[in-house]
């Protein structure tokens, strides 16, 4: 009890009306002041005001403003509380209205009402000592929060001057509210350490977070995978230094709260260490007689480089632990280069993984981020590693002649560590910041030319030209290979459409000159497109004629075979029938479905 003299508040006060809530001696709440007379109390007293005594009002509970002021003010609750606005914030929209920021003083009695409006004035009188309260934020830490059932006795409370009966009011309420507590603790799934988690009223303890249960559930959840992730840390096949790491992390981890945002990275960072590959691969198939078959399967031509995999094939028999070759296919566009990479994993019984450098100029896609950045993130080779989940994979770096090079650094330089033998069995990724052993992966890039490669980056890797396709070698491919892959793709069968060798040829010299097969490709595809509009037209023209009388239909028959000329693509007449199967694809058809040719001269096989 402090010994200075009491604090009288003025003996006249104006009234703040609310029914949201009840203000308490010694609390803070917000309120929202919309209607007429409140809002000229604030107008005329808060803003206008510029001493201390004109910024204490009566709020006065449980009793509702009019919207008007023309109505008549109604009955008033007798007891208030005296309140400081400390803070008064306007705004016009969706209607003109002030939010206040009040802190009680005391409470107050209504002796007599003086005056109406524009907003309501009382003589009041005082009923607590002001140095009571003498530190609002000691006063909070000793009750704590009240939870929200507790506000509707509020006002009982309130209405309660002598202390003793705020003490018969408030003391059951407490009690209920302790029962309801245990209650929900006992509800709460049992864990090892529950005796040491014992529901106490504390001092900076809040009721209402004890008593979310739904929040203890998500505390509970993520414990339990900062248990899993332990138990995947210590059974993990990773080297002694990454281990390390990562149980050190794990003990940072485990004394950090949730809310920090190193939480979340920290856990990232362990989550990734645990999901890498360290010591996971698959077995190679090294049967060269059925990697040859695959091969020639899959690709025609291309011998060169089917050999230096064959070759591979059988070193790898001879030794165990080979190292991965870095092989770089060197060629034009279109000629498979992307494809053989897929074939090569696929005959090894290797998975697969892409990466496509064309246009990348920041050395971080490569090395990743150092993890003291906001949204760090490993490289690109460590993310396929951990997509494909062995440490043996093939990875095909795609356009790598493509690289940029800009302020984040040169790309080219970062993969010169990723594409040394002798290096790259100790690569460090920045975000991982732990060594990890590449030298069993097969690394095969691709480039349409070798002048924009770097020397240096040339200098670790093996060049295999890949030569366009002769005239021979492409009809091959469109037979073997194209030609089926469209009919697949629109459906048709090879009893719907025939394409001769001859118009294949006629394709490749007079519609493209490529030393690909993709613009071959396209070709051929606009070819089915066209064969399925005349088979889709065909059907419907069967289906009416079913519907047809019978003898009307064999004399029509008649009359069309005596005037119809060879069957081809190219007619256009509207026949009564459908085309005949298989369609012919010959040079007056190309000359209808592609157009005139686009070169007039044969070129020399």
């Amino acid at each position: 009890m402090s010994s200075v003299s009491p604090i009288q508040i003025p003996s006249r006060l104006p009234l703040l009306l609310t029914h949201e809530g009840v203000l308490l001696p010694g609390s803070t709440m917000r309120t929202s002041v919309d209607s007429a007379r409140n809002l000229q109390l604030v107008r005329s007293r808060l803003l206008k005001g510029t001493s201390l005594q004109s910024t204490i009002l009566g709020v006065i509970p449980n009793t509702p403003d009019p919207a008007s002021d023309a109505q008549d003010l109604p009955p008033l609750h007798r007891i208030g509380t005296a309140a400081l606005a400390v803070q008064v914030v306007g705004s016009n929209w969706p209607k003109p209205h002030y939010t206040l920021l009040i802190t009680g003083l005391c409470r107050f009695q209504i002796v007599q009402v003086l005056k109406e409006k524009p907003y309501p004035i009382a003589e009041v009188e005082q009923l607590d000592r002001l140095e009571e309260f003498p530190n609002t934020c000691k006063m909070r830490e000793e009750l704590g929060e009240l939870s929200e059932q507790f506000y509707k006795y509020a006002v009982q409370i309130l209405d309660a001057v002598s202390l003793e009966e705020r003490f018969k009011m408030t003391i059951p309420l407490l009690v209920r509210q302790i029962e309801g507590l245990k209650l929900l603790q006992k509800t709460r799934k049992p864990k090892q350490d529950d005796d040491k988690r014992v529901i106490a009223i504390r001092p900076i303890r809040r009721i209402t977070h004890i008593s979310g249960t739904l929040e203890d559930e998500d505390e509970d959840e993520d414990n339990d995978d900062i248990v899993m992730l332990e138990k995947k840390i210590r059974t993990s096949s990773m080297p002694e230094q990454a281990h390390k790491v990562c149980v050190k992390e794990i003990k940072r981890l485990k004394k950090m709260p949730q809310s920090m945002p190193e939480y979340a990275l920290t856990r990232n960072y362990l989550e990734l260490m645990v999901e890498l590959p360290w010591n996971k691969s698959t077995t190679d198939r090294l049967d060269i007689r059925a990697a040859r078959i695959l091969l020639d399967n899959d690709h025609y031509a291309m011998e060169k480089l089917k050999k230096r995999v064959l070759e591979y094939l059988a070193v790898r028999q001879l030794k165990n632990n080979l190292k991965g070759p870095i092989l770089c296919f060197v060629g034009p566009p279109g000629v498979g280069k992307t494809s053989v990479g897929r074939s090569v994993a696929k005959t090894l019984g290797r998975e697969f993984h892409r990466i496509a450098l064309g246009g990348v100029c920041d050395q971080s896609d490569i090395r990743g981020h150092r993890r003291t950045y906001v949204g760090s993130m490993p490289g690109r080779i460590i993310n396929g590693l951990k997509t494909v989940g062995v440490n043996n994979p093939v990875f095909l770096l795609d356009e790598v002649d493509k690289l940029g090079k800009s302020l984040q650094g040169d790309p080219a330089a970062a993969l010169l560590e990723v594409l040394d033998p002798e290096q790259n069995h100790n690569f460090t990724d920045h975000y991982l910041n732990v060594a990890f052993d590449l030298s069993q992966v097969l690394f095969i890039a691709t480039a349409n030319t070798t002048a924009t490669i770097p020397a240096a980056l040339l200098d670790r890797m093996e060049i295999i030209q890949v030569p366009g396709y002769t005239q021979e070698e492409r009809i091959e491919i469109a037979h073997r290979h194209l030609i089926p892959k469209q009919l697949e793709q629109h459906g048709l069968t090879p009893q719907q459409i025939q394409i001769p060798q001859v118009t294949t040829l006629d394709i490749i010299t007079r519609y493209t000159r490529e030393a690909g097969v993709r613009s071959l490709d396209r070709k051929l595809g606009a070819i089915c497109r066209a064969v399925a509009v005349k088979v889709a037209e065909g059907q419907h023209k069967e289906a009416k004629l079913d519907r047809s009388d019978v003898t009307e239909r064999e004399g029509c028959r008649e009359h069309i075979l005596e005037d119809e000329k060879p069957e081809s693509i190219s007619d256009t007449t509207d026949l009564a029938l459908p085309p005949e199967m298989p369609i012919l694809i010959d040079f007056h058809a190309l000359k209808d479905i592609l157009g005139p040719p686009m070169y007039e001269m044969e070129i020399a096989s």
